[in-house]
């Protein structure tokens, strides 16, 4: 079972009893729970995850595909890394939906096979990478950082803030925090802002305008294109498509 976070989701998982992830998981970060391994999770928040049950055959077939170009495994457990083309892989899933009978089974099929596929070679690649990666944030520096995130997206928040707030220069906190999150932490804050802004537009009737201020954004222009670059598209249409709003 391979389960794919589509939001940030802090969570702590267990593997038969033995905690292998004690965090934040950024969308785009994978779980892999092979067969007869009992696992656990603690959520502390909302969470959106997509699960997909894989046949055993298909990993096989992938893997015997792989062999010439080495050894092909999907070890179990989180994924270290953020990988934005599983992220959009699993979006895409979504929507095997809006196809017809005719399509939707084998267009579900070949995502799922492309997803099965991205996680064998990069599992390949780490095990044959000698590159030394930065170490993650401590979990409490970790936990801080995200703290002062969240309370404070509608106000200038700055890398200097930051690594203050963990009690690190600003090239160690910006370093580690991206080995802990996979993204950078400008991404990571506006990521947060345009979720933050997404339950404002769902469930109020603020103007748009009023949203990207109180989110943090100087202007609309530029909240209505970062909206477009995390969520697809602008957010007017988007509170059209959820059904709500004025």
């Amino acid at each position: 079972m391979i389960g794919i976070a589509l939001r940030r989701i802090d969570i702590q998982l267990s593997f038969c009893g033995r905690v292998v992830q004690d965090g934040v998981l950024m969308p785009g970060m994978s779980v892999v729970n092979a067969p007869g391994l009992v696992i656990d999770g603690l959520l502390r928040g909302p969470t959106d995850v997509l699960h997909l049950h894989i046949p055993n055959e298909i990993i096989a077939e992938c893997g015997r595909y792989m062999e010439s170009r080495g050894t092909a495994e999907l070890p179990s457990g989180p994924s270290s890394a953020r990988d934005p083309a599983i992220e959009r892989l699993g979006m895409a899933l979504l929507e095997a939906d809006e196809f017809g009978s005719a399509f939707g089974s084998l267009y579900a099929d070949s995502i799922s096979i492309a997803i099965v596929t991205r996680l064998l070679d990069t599992a390949r690649k780490r095990n044959h990478s000698e590159r030394p990666k930065a170490s993650g944030l401590a979990k409490w520096r970790l936990k801080r950082a995200l703290d002062y995130i969240d309370g404070n997206l509608g106000e200038a928040v700055s890398l200097a803030d930051l690594a203050s707030a963990t009690g690190l220069t600003r090239m160690h906190f910006a370093a580690q925090f991206r080995g802990a999150t996979g993204l950078r932490p400008h991404d990571y804050l506006l990521r947060r802002r345009i979720e933050r802004a997404q339950t404002m537009l769902r469930y109020s009737n603020n103007s748009i305008l009023d949203v990207a201020l109180q989110v943090g954004f100087q202007t609309q222009a530029h909240f209505t294109s970062t909206f477009r670059r995390f969520v697809g598209e602008p957010p007017n249409a988007w509170r059209r498509a959820q059904n709500i709003g004025p």
